[in-house]
């Protein structure tokens, strides 16, 4: 075995040699690839309308709040509800915003009319059946409006359906104009 060992010592030694006399001799082809940093600036276009002094279609850079929006259109008018805006959400490009008005209320000789011309429901009031013909409430929820009603007392405001388990903004907006607490 001793005399085998200087041999094999010596075919290591041989392809040691020989791989870094490849790996010097081989160099590598074609061009190398370089990546360019392509940062071009760009805009987004949006739309502005409602309680704003300028409305129409705005464009800015990409990092663009409602807020920011408001004020490329000139600013919010005097009866422009804020606290409706969402002023703080972030604006995409083809966004477009719509800034609320406060809501002034009038009283008049005929609401009544009206309401019941429009099928109107007076949740006060209303029965079961009356309850399960507005969109998204079925037996279950009007069951659960009746509760409310009789453990807490007549609603005071729409927004107390908030309260019922099951019915949130999105439900309340589907029938909101079928509604009333009058």
């Amino acid at each position: 075995m001793n005399k085998w060992y200087p041999i094999f010592i010596g075919i290591m030694i041989g392809f040691l040699f020989s791989g870094i006399i490849l790996l010097i001799a081989t160099r590598p082809k074609g061009k190398p690839i370089t990546i360019q940093n392509n940062t071009t600036p760009f805009s987004i276009f949006f739309e502005v309308y409602g309680a704003v002094k300028k409305p129409g279609v705005y464009s800015s850079g990409p990092s663009v709040r409602v807020q920011d929006a408001v004020d490329i259109a000139g600013g919010f008018t005097e009866n422009a509800d804020l606290m409706m805006s969402h002023l703080s959400a972030i604006v995409n490009d083809g966004d477009r915003i719509l800034i609320p008005t406060k809501m002034i209320y009038e009283t008049t000789i005929t609401p009544q009319i009206i309401k019941n011309s429009l099928n109107i429901i007076h949740l006060n009031s209303a029965t079961i059946q009356d309850l399960m013909t507005l969109p998204g409430i079925g037996e279950t929820k009007a069951k659960e409006i009746l509760r409310f009603r009789e453990t807490n007392g007549s609603f005071s405001e729409i927004a107390d359906l908030l309260n019922i388990p099951g019915i949130g903004e999105k439900t309340i907006e589907q029938f909101l104009d079928r509604i009333t607490v009058d």
